[in-house]
């Protein structure tokens, strides 16, 4: 027992109750696909959904006031190792693999993806409506004519999956994707820990230390359990191979660093940034201006070798780059320059000095190149702060920027920026971000109704009255912990008298 009462048993116990919870939610409250048999994810009453959305919120708060607590551990200096979180971090996730899609319903436009590359059908021309049955269905209206905005590789996998599944198991062929979700998590959890733990001992810092931060920060944080198991979002895959790309870089493999980069670039085109900021990290560390110029060279070079064979081999062409900017079909309030859009765009129209549309697009355009300004800006200065936090701060300001952004889209840089600065994402604001962000999506993944307000609020009051009644890792541990450190700052006060 530690001695603020919580110990790294106790919130995996709690974390694991939460996730439980969270689980069953999700069999009547997730995001269930239409058209599936009877009692296999199949659609609930609606008073199954609220109960079954209160259940999903009480597992969640559950889980985040694990993670918090946890996070007190380590900042309180307690001896948490990196085997020990990973041991955690598997009882946390182990419960959400078999559930339905919870807080997303992405990965049935994907499966539908999967589904037109099988048919050999253009899914860079082609949308999920010209499919039939369930596995069209599912794929929620905005999307149903729209073309993959993902990468070859991406779409490659997902055929892999549907090809072993069949067109027609929509349940099974979702469990695919979530399992293709877990070997981009295995991937991150291996490339997190090695580059925690090189940080670390090259500081002459304890590199088990740095490795438990990083994996608290990376992948113990509900945001990420949530959407990349929960909701088996292909970021999983393109931030796993990023971050094996780092690995290798950082150890001077550049080659196949390179090439791994490119494989996670066509996955998600963002993670072409993790390429340049590892390159010039790279290209920086060159004894001198010829050997610079000499390995930028050989970068570029591989890098290009790697493009043309990866989108040869994954046999979907290059219409990929013309479906980029697919997404920012639709609108969301986390993207500042389409609020700030919106906002002149309605300013705009009622002086009569032009559409909102106009306002929006101009908005949009001015905040993407600042964003290319700023990923450039990251690069410029990765030689000095090492190609884990060039590309984490870059992805970061890329996402703010951006025209579209989900809340899972801060996982991008928060991954890589968990490696080798944990503390940044430890703080009270950052944790506060990230549950704000976790609670800003339904675990149907639709709009908000006044049924699952009601229960979210029923779920989430039962947890914390829980939580209080239990004790540890309860709410009742940050006084006693301040209380604490204020006694060791007065008496190490009176030491120094």
């Amino acid at each position: 027992m530690s001695e603020v009462g919580v110990t790294v048993r106790g919130c995996r116990l709690f974390g694991t109750l939460g996730s439980v919870l969270l689980a069953a939610g999700s069999w009547s409250a997730g995001a269930l696909p239409l058209g599936v048999p009877a009692g296999v994810w199949a659609q609930r009453s609606p008073a199954h959904t609220v109960l079954g959305a209160a259940a999903a919120y009480a597992g969640l708060v559950l889980l985040v006031v694990a993670w918090w607590r946890l996070g007190g551990l380590l900042r309180a200096g307690e001896p948490v190792g990196g085997r020990q979180l990973r041991s955690v971090l598997w009882s946390w996730v182990l419960p959400l693999v078999p559930a339905p899609l919870i807080f997303s319903n992405d990965a049935y436009s994907y499966v539908a993806q999967g589904a037109l590359a099988v048919r050999g059908w253009d899914v860079y021309r082609l949308g999920p409506s010209v499919l039939s049955g369930p596995i069209a269905d599912n794929v929620p209206e905005v999307w149903q004519d729209a073309p993959a905005p993902y990468g070859p590789v991406a779409v490659a996998a997902t055929r892999a999956v549907v090809a072993v599944t069949g067109e027609h198991h929509t349940v099974v062929a979702v469990l695919g994707m979530r399992l293709l979700a877990l070997c981009g998590l295995a991937l991150i959890v291996w490339g997190v820990g090695r580059l925690a733990s090189e940080w670390g001992f090259a500081r002459g810092r304890a590199g088990g230390g740095a490795e438990a931060g990083a994996l608290w920060a990376a992948v113990l944080n509900p945001l990420a359990l949530v959407h990349l198991v929960g909701g088996a979002h292909n970021e999983a895959l393109m931030i796993g191979l990023m971050v094996a790309g780092l690995v290798a870089f950082r150890r001077g493999y550049w080659v196949p660093g390179t090439v791994v980069l490119v494989a996670a670039t066509l996955v998600k085109v963002p993670a072409a940034v993790a390429l340049l900021c590892a390159g010039a990290w790279s290209v920086g560390g060159r004894p001198d201006r010829r050997a610079g110029w000499l390995r930028a060279a050989g970068i570029t070079l591989v890098g290009g070798a790697a493009l043309v064979l990866g989108v040869a081999v994954c046999g979907q062409g290059w219409g990929w780059l013309s479906t980029l900017r697919g997404p920012a079909q639709v609108y969301t309030v986390l993207s500042p320059s389409t609020d700030v859009g919106r906002i002149l765009g309605l300013l705009s129209e009622g002086l009569g000095l032009g559409t909102a549309a106009d306002a929006i697009a101009a908005a949009r355009s001015v905040g993407m190149v600042l964003g290319v300004c700023l990923v450039g800006f990251c690069a410029w200065r990765a030689p000095r702060t090492g190609p884990e936090y060039a590309t984490g701060t870059a992805l970061l300001a890329l996402v703010v920027t951006a025209p579209v952004v989900q809340p899972w889209y801060l996982l991008w840089g928060m991954v890589p920026l968990a490696a080798v600065a944990w503390r940044l994402l430890e703080g009270t604001g950052a944790r506060l971000a990230s549950l704000v962000l976790l609670f800003m999506v339904l675990p149907c993944g639709t709009s908000a109704t006044w049924s699952y307000a009601f229960a979210a609020l029923t779920g989430a009051s039962a947890a914390l009255a829980a939580l209080v009644a239990w004790g540890p890792p309860g709410l009742g541990a940050v006084p006693r912990l301040r209380l604490q450190e204020r006694a060791w700052v007065r008496a190490a006060v009176r030491t120094r008298r």
